[in-house]
């Protein structure tokens, strides 16, 4: 995104020191390999691979609670991050390997957090929790790992299958939950973590010492989870050293020669192929992607020699509805097809585990699904909130000349406010339609090619459309009166205008638009957390929180940190467990419970 006056191509060669072209040029033939499935003369190395692990808050949950996870996707050679892929996948799947459930998750250094919500129209039975990136799927030893959860939905009247039992005669059920004693064999006492109390009351307030426990700090990235112990039954997750071990025996001798999918290396990666009428790839197409918006996305790619375009969108802002055009004079000859979903093969799953439903789970079942109804009556008062995310300004900004047109005397028409205020534009017709054009002291950009022209992020092809749109409802108008280079393309300048209410791509219809919805990453939340100290307005609001902490991105950095919550209007044991990865990929994982009474 240069202008051309100032940068040309001689300059550019000149200022790219050898390696970072050597560099480019590797990366450049690398994805256009793995794009196009072709065959490579060696095999995948293995410092190239990565797997996930993935832990989640329970095993066991209620239709209208919250499963919580995090994925860590790491090298499979030492489970430090993995730097490879900035997108994961996961995926619910039901005892008849149906996935449903989809989300997208960021990573950052390697990890990611999410939820999802289990909603009453699932039924009682086992499922599984999968996760992946699409560069995992290249490597079909990397779909091992999966985490195996019961669902109970107590609104729903269940006939027994191969993988639900109903018990009349046995009084009591067993639960793979952790006993009460301390467990930190896996951690070889790296990290620990105590208690300034050893009981709490309701709605007390609880401090927790994190402390590494060698020499020099072990910093990691752990997740730390406190959950009320109850009788139904729940399953064992893989703790990170069993992971681990897993992991190894798994890409030991492993060898590919060709892949699939390419990494998303820098960010999500949206791909498909353009066909012409006669369904044939058409290849040397441009084609642009907006995000309209206040804060919008502008991407503009062209075609591979097979049709194949992939656009790479940056993390904010987060929107998902997204207008692609053909940018041709005969838009509407061609034909956008996106490519699905990465399809994780739930073929080979196996579902062995059973849920068995004894007498004597009914009271816990119907007290923890009343807890779960009481919280989401109060979601209103007590959801979370979205992490704050980064101000985008659009990408020409530094360069720009804006006129705000309320500094001006106002014109009702895109000719007048040309001649009266923009001295940069002017505009002709030609055979019926308005052409666009942008000027400076020195030349006319025409030579160049047409002006690149915005509305709030969206590409217009056709300028005419916007002589007769109400000037009143455009905020300001940027301009850059220079050649310009974006994505593939050169262009005699740059037109953006922004409209007041950043809706103009609402009542914009085109034939050659496809508008679509693309999914995005869920963005990230921060987990609500009450504050019943003195002067806090909570007392008359119920508290049934089960989940009284879930903290997924606790960062150890120093010798000793504490972490502070309140306990709920829950009495009973309470488990928590601390696991995750050291910076140097050594496992952790300790386990404790507290009382609340």
């Amino acid at each position: 995104m240069r202008t051309f006056s100032t940068y040309n191509k001689t300059n550019i060669l000149h200022k790219i020191k050898p390696i970072l072209l050597l560099t480019f040029l590797l990366m450049v033939t690398f994805f256009a390999s793995a794009q196009n499935s072709i065959p490579q003369n060696k095999s995948l190395n293995v410092s190239m691979q990565e797997t996930i692990f993935v832990n989640t808050n329970t095993t066991t949950f209620l239709t209208g609670e919250t499963l919580f996870y995090k994925l860590y996707s790491l090298n499979t050679i030492n489970n430090t991050p993995s730097l490879i892929s900035k997108i994961a996948y996961i995926e619910l799947v039901d005892n008849n390997k149906n996935s449903f459930q989809k989300n997208k998750v960021y990573l950052e250094k390697g990890i990611g957090t999410g939820e999802h919500f289990i909603p009453t129209t699932l039924k009682t039975g086992n499922y599984k929790v999968i996760a992946y990136t699409k560069w995992m799927l290249n490597n079909p030893k990397s779909q091992t790992h999966e985490i195996d959860i019961f669902i109970i939905n107590p609104f729903q009247i269940q006939e027994p299958n191969e993988n639900i039992t109903f018990d009349t005669t046995s009084k009591s059920a067993i639960s793979t939950v952790q006993s009460s004693t301390s467990s930190n064999l896996s951690n070889e006492k790296r990290v620990d973590f105590e208690f300034d109390k050893e009981s709490y009351y309701t709605r007390d307030k609880a401090n927790i010492k994190l402390k590494s426990l060698t020499e020099t700090v072990e910093k990691g990235n752990y997740s730390l989870s406190i959950r009320k112990i109850d009788q139904i039954p729940t399953l064992k997750q893989l703790s990170p050293l069993e992971f681990v071990k897993k992991t190894t025996d798994n890409y030991t001798n492993y060898n590919t020669s060709f892949f699939t999918y390419i990494p998303e290396l820098r960010s999500e990666l949206i791909t498909g192929i353009i066909v012409s009428k006669n369904d044939l790839p058409v290849n040397e197409k441009s084609l642009s992607l907006s995000l309209p918006g206040k804060e919008f996305v502008l991407k503009i790619v062209k075609t591979n020699a097979q049709g194949k375009f992939a656009f790479l969108l940056d993390k904010f802002p987060n929107f998902s509805n997204a207008i692609v055009q053909v940018l041709d004079d005969k838009s509407n000859d061609y034909t956008i097809i996106f490519d699905p979903f990465p399809k994780f093969d739930t073929s080979g799953l196996q579902f062995t585990s059973k849920l068995n439903l004894t007498p004597d789970l009914k009271k816990d079942i119907e007290e923890r699904s009343t807890a779960s109804q009481i919280q989401n009556a109060y979601y209103q008062i007590k959801k979370d909130s979205l992490a704050t995310e980064a101000v985008i300004n659009p990408f020409f900004n530094t360069i720009e000349k804006t006129y705000v047109l309320d500094d001006y005397t106002r014109f009702p028409t895109l000719k007048e406010s040309i001649v009266e205020v923009i001295i940069e534009l002017y505009y002709r017709k030609e055979n019926g339609k308005f052409k666009l054009r942008v000027r400076n002291d020195h030349k006319d950009l025409e030579i160049y090619g047409p002006p690149l022209v915005l509305v709030d992020g969206l590409l217009i092809q056709d300028p005419s459309d916007l002589f007769d749109y109400n000037m009143g409802n455009v905020d300001k108008v940027s301009l850059i009166n220079e050649p310009y280079v974006y994505g593939p393309n050169l262009y005699g300048g740059m037109i953006s205008f922004e409209t007041k209410n950043s809706d103009f791509a609402t009542t914009y219809a085109k034939k050659y638009l496809k508008t679509i919805e693309i999914q995005r990453p869920n963005s990230k939340k921060v987990y609500y957390n009450p504050d019943y100290s003195a002067g806090n307005n909570l007392k008359r609001i119920p508290d049934y929180r089960y989940q009284l902490l879930w903290e997924p991105n606790l960062i150890l950095d120093k010798k000793e940190d504490t972490l502070s919550f309140y306990t709920s209007d829950i009495k009973g044991d309470f488990e928590v467990i601390l696991e995750g990865f050291t910076e140097n990929g050594q496992p952790v994982y300790v386990s404790k419970t507290i009382s609340v009474k």
